[in-house]
């Protein structure tokens, strides 16, 4: 795990009013800067909820903390999987609970932030226990989209379940399989689990989405993907396939080959696409994820929703710790 660096605080100092404050927002709305300052505020680590952060080696691709955030908090669960394992919400719950019942109990809060929403769900209460998984079946379907292409599972997911389609990118093979195979085996929508946002919190819990409006989003997205391809994460993806050989390196496995711009950047690697073309390509596939978390956003039926266009992150941050005083 990723510690950074923090000063040590002693004491327990949990009460009645202890509480869990959930940090969500579209990729680019400004999350870290609020949550440095929400941090300090609340004097307590960052718990880290991002299903791409978690792999090591990958630090500009997925954006991780930088290393003068991470001398101002600590952030955890952040670069410590390697990137061609596979990592679940499951997984990831089991190491965050604990983290926030530490710091409930030595401070009375404890602060998640991230953009993977099911993963923050994961973390705040149990989910339901997950569909048996059927080899064969699993198989049965990687093998097809090897064969026919990621977009003949993706479609056909589209036909039986369309809202889970909607939510799941086509080039997202690993998504697209789990979500088919849930809905072959039990005949059941994948996007119609009615644990996901209607739940019995572990502990009194505050979920806060930050929202901004849509150009200026957009705008700093496209920001974004341009610094990720130039600094350095072309860099990052070359040595991860010359290390684990160009089949193991394919776009759409497990690990950090779901991340985006993963497979834009293969292709430009390939000589598919130049520097240019690869940056687009990166920002309209953020952009398609940044409106899949605002509509999980949306259905978040007790979240505070706050605007931020214009607005300092302490300023921010301040307005989140009225919320729970």
């Amino acid at each position: 795990m990723n510690r950074g660096a923090a000063a040590d605080h002693g004491g327990d100092r949990s009460a009645a009013g202890s509480r869990v404050v959930g940090l969500l927002g579209p990729t680019g709305v400004g999350k870290t800067a609020v949550a440095l300052e929400l941090a300090r505020l609340f004097d307590v680590r960052v718990i880290s909820c991002d299903s791409m952060q978690v792999y090591s080696g990958f630090p500009v691709l997925t954006n991780q903390p930088s290393a003068a955030e991470l001398a101002v908090v600590r952030h955890e669960l952040v670069g410590f999987v390697p990137p061609d394992e596979s990592f679940s919400a499951m997984q990831y719950a089991g190491l965050a609970r604990p983290l926030i019942a530490e710091d409930l109990t030595r401070v009375g809060r404890a602060l998640l932030v991230g953009g993977t929403g099911l993963y923050m769900r994961a973390a705040l209460a149990p989910l339901a226990a997950p569909v048996e998984a059927d080899p064969s079946l699993r198989a049965e379907l990687e093998a097809r989209a090897a064969a026919e292409g990621p977009g003949a599972l993706h479609a056909e997911l589209a036909a039986r379940d369309p809202d889970a389609a909607l939510r799941i990118a086509p080039r997202n093979v690993r998504r697209v399989v789990r979500a088919l195979e849930t809905v072959l085996l039990t005949g059941r929508a994948w996007s119609g689990r009615d644990d996901l946002w209607a739940p019995d919190y572990d502990h009194p819990t505050t979920v806060v989405g930050l929202v901004m409006e849509r150009a200026e989003l957009y705008r700093r997205i496209d920001a974004r993907a341009s610094a990720i391809v130039a600094g350095g994460a072309v860099e990052e993806v070359r040595r991860f396939r010359e290390e684990v050989g160009s089949t193991a390196g394919a776009p759409g496995g497990p690990g950090i080959r779901s991340a985006i711009g993963y497979p834009e950047i293969c292709a430009h690697l390939d000589g598919e696409r130049s520097l240019d073309e690869t940056v687009a390509l990166v920002a309209a596939a953020t952009r398609r994820y940044a409106r899949r978390q605002l509509t999980w956003l949306r259905k978040l039926r007790d979240a505070v929703i706050i605007d931020v266009q214009g607005r300092d992150p302490r300023g921010v941050a301040e307005q989140v710790a009225d919320l729970v005083s």
